[in-house]
């Protein structure tokens, strides 16, 4: 599945109302002011500093800007990489799945390979490979009676190896959530 452009992610009426300018104008003020040589932080901070642009606007607006001038790919970060993105809702308390991500014995049997780099229970965990090249954030977010896992695996070198790597990690999510939920049903109540 390809990363959506910004201008299909908000629509323009949104924009609009947002910001009190339709994206197309917005565009011609930045183009008029020179924006297409600048950084992306520059033209967020011109964008507040100038025009008084919400701080959030003026980020969504400049990507949808360099995205229009060939500046930036559809999720491609400012410093030129990518990030890939997975996510899964496993039935059970987010203590029982954290431990599943920060212990190394339960870890292996659905994420081989992979090593520890920092936890802060039970909410997020740093993971790195073998190698210590590839860093990933894992996120957890408790609901009632269930947790939300998100991966976020970012310095990927360009568009293509994000796909590769969603597909890994929502297969190991599913894993994860297999193996937490039938040790889960294993342990005593």
């Amino acid at each position: 599945m390809a990363t959506r452009r910004h201008d299909e992610v908000i629509g323009a009426d949104k924009v609009a109302r947002a910001t009190g300018r339709p994206r197309e104008e917005w565009f011609a003020v930045l183009d008029a002011a020179g924006a297409d040589g600048w950084a992306h932080k520059q033209i967020a901070e011109w964008l507040v500093a100038e025009h008084g642009v919400d701080g959030w606007w003026a980020q969504s607006l400049t990507v949808g800007y360099e995205q229009a001038r060939g500046m930036r790919q559809p999720g491609q970060r400012p410093d030129g990489t990518f990030d890939a993105n997975a996510s899964r809702t496993v039935g059970l308390p987010a203590e029982e799945v954290f431990a599943h991500v920060v212990d190394d014995a339960l870890r292996a049997t659905w994420l081989p390979g992979w090593r520890l780099a920092s936890a802060s229970p039970p909410r997020r965990a740093r993971l790195t490979d073998d190698d210590g090249e590839a860093r990933i954030v894992v996120e957890l977010t408790a609901g009632a009676g269930k947790v939300r896992v998100a991966v976020q695996h970012g310095r990927l070198p360009d568009a293509d190896s994000v796909a590769e790597w969603k597909d890994f990690w929502r297969a190991a999510l599913g894993r994860l959530a297999t193996r937490a939920t039938d040790d889960g049903d294993r342990a005593p109540r």
